[in-house]
């Protein structure tokens, strides 16, 4: 007999092999955000440690505080550059906060929703105020 075509264990065996190609690939991409997450929770506390040294080193307020100012003091590497370098491809932002001049704000462009609902859980017992805009994908934090 000439029997063209799959049989049904074979058909099953492909189908199987897929979903299983297809749950790894799930599953790694998930872990890749995970990742991100942790990457930008460490970048924001070492800005937020910088920004404590700034104000600590010669300063009573945060006034005049940005990357550069943190990079020319020393408190962060002269190479980092804000600009489409954080996780996310968006920018890093430090400044004084426009409320009050003793407290800080970090800025994180180009965030997605769950990353930054995620980066808000990491920041909720450090930061005063932690805040996302999903239309901007602007995260940002007050310490």
């Amino acid at each position: 007999m000439n029997n063209k075509g799959f049989s049904l264990v074979e058909m099953a065996i492909a189908l199987g092999l897929v979903a299983v190609l297809v749950s790894v690939v799930t599953a790694g991409s998930g872990m890749m955000v995970k990742s991100r997450v942790h990457r930008e929770t460490a970048a924001v506390d070492s800005m937020r440690i910088a920004a404590q040294n700034y104000l600590s080193a010669k300063n009573l307020t945060y006034t005049g505080i940005s990357v550069a100012a943190l990079k020319t003091d020393g408190f962060l590497p002269a190479n980092f550059d804000p600009v489409k370098s954080n996780s996310f491809g968006g920018d890093y932002l430090v400044a004084e906060n426009a409320a009050d001049n003793t407290k800080v704000d970090i800025t994180l462009a180009a965030v997605p929703a769950a990353a930054g609902a995620d980066l808000s859980n990491n920041f909720k017992s450090k930061a005063e105020l932690l805040a996302y805009d999903a239309s901007t994908k602007v995260w940002k934090a007050t310490f």
